[in-house]
Formats: structure tokens, sequence, C-alpha cells
């Protein structure tokens, strides 16, 4: 597995004793850009062959916050890489312990033509393939289900990436805003349907469901852009 250290900003941290959720979403995202640049399909290689890796979703446990006062060790690699489809393991870890882990499945899309694309033969080959051996690492989408429009939110500058639309970690950032304060999850399950862009209004509708909450941002049309499932496992 491709494995580096990653220390942790003073805006990661929710208090004094731990860091907030969304940065470790942070960490999974810059250190599978980073395993990709080891395997020679960096950002601005993507950006020139006109393709870029868009997020389906992502599976997320968190088996305790890590302590900001230490660095966190990263280890990520691609599961498997099929048709369009390449699932990424990450496992964060600090001082030896098993921290957080994820399950990202991700698809491959062709700017020029403005679909998804079947994974090239020498790109898959460029991703040395890790059997986690764990059915968690086997990527699993939540169970939709009607919500309450609760707010609204606009989508602003800060919260684009290089492709344009609203990024993956910030639209996991405003679900996760919209939960009560004194909620902690242990488990987040997220499925993106539809992108955002710059200026959008999106509602936020909210529900209750067994040991905990589904989230979901719906744009003014009606149409589904990200719905998550936030658990707490006792």
């Amino acid at each position: 597995m491709f494995t580096c250290n990653y220390q942790m900003r003073y805006g990661d941290l929710k208090n004094f004793e731990a860091i907030k959720p969304a940065a470790l979403l942070d960490v999974i995202q810059d250190v599978a850009i980073k395993n990709s640049e080891s395997c020679g399909y960096g950002l601005y290689k993507m950006r020139d062959m006109n393709m870029a890796w868009l997020l389906q979703g992502i599976n997320f446990h968190i088996t305790r916050l890590p302590d900001p006062r230490a660095d966190l060790t990263v280890k990520t690699a691609v599961k498997d890489m099929k048709g369009v489809v390449s699932e990424r393991g990450t496992i964060i870890e600090q001082d030896g312990e098993e921290c957080a882990r994820s399950v990202a499945a991700w698809f491959l899309f062709d700017g020029s033509r403005m679909r998804p694309i079947r994974i090239p033969e020498d790109m898959a080959a460029a991703y040395p393939n890790h059997d986690f051996g764990d059915d968690f690492f086997n990527f699993k989408k939540p169970q939709l289900c009607e919500a309450e429009k609760v707010f609204t939110v606009r989508v602003g500058n800060g919260q684009i990436d290089t492709n344009r639309h609203l990024n993956n970690q910030k639209s996991a950032e405003i679900l996760i805003d919209a939960l009560p304060d004194d909620f902690f999850f242990t488990d987040m399950s997220i499925l993106y349907k539809k992108a955002a862009y710059l200026g959008d209004i999106l509602s936020v509708c909210i529900a209750e469901i067994e040991k905990g909450y589904f989230i979901k941002l719906e744009n003014e049309s009606g149409e589904l852009c990200v719905a998550a499932t936030f658990i707490k496992e006792d």
C-alpha cells in the first residue's frame, strides 16, 4: 500500500483534543492524489489527458478522532478497477492504532466527450491492487429516504474545485454541519448523484433514522445532488 505521514493544520481542529471529522475526508482526498501522482497519473497529467476521477460515493468509519498533537500515518491502495469504476481503500492510523477507514468508489470521466469512460489498460496497470480482506472495503450505497427541507445554502467560490463544481469534501462539510451539535457519528455513507456549481442554491433536507440521520442536498429543480446516512454505533 501507498503510505505517507500527514500533519494536521490548525483549521482541522475540532477542539484542543480532536480533529474535525470532515478534515479526515480532506486527508483521504489528499493522500489519494499523492498516490496517483506516484503512479504517474497526477492532477496535471490527468488534466492534459482531459480526464478526471469523479467520486461516486464513500463509506467512512471512525474508530476514534485523532489527537491533533500527533501526526497521522495514512495507508491507501486501489482495491479493484473494473470498467469505468475504481474502488480505493484507506486506513488512517495514529501511534500504530487505527483511527478511521474508508472505501471510495470513483469513476473515470472523459472531459472531451463529457461522459464516463472505461479505464485504459495502461492506467489500470499503473495502480497496484491490494486485497484488504475485509467486507467493509466493498463500497455500499446508502439507503435513500424522504426528508424534510430545513434550510438552504448557496455554493460559494471557496467550495469549488479544479473540476469547477462543488468539491466532494465541501459537500460533506455541509451535510456534517447540518447534524445536531451533540451527535457524534461513527459511520457515514455518502452517494454523489449530480454536480452542483457556483451560485447554486441547495436545499438541505434532514430525516431521523434508526441510530442516526439521513441528510440530502437537492438543487432548485428538486434533483438529488448528494445524500448521506450518519450512524452512531454503540
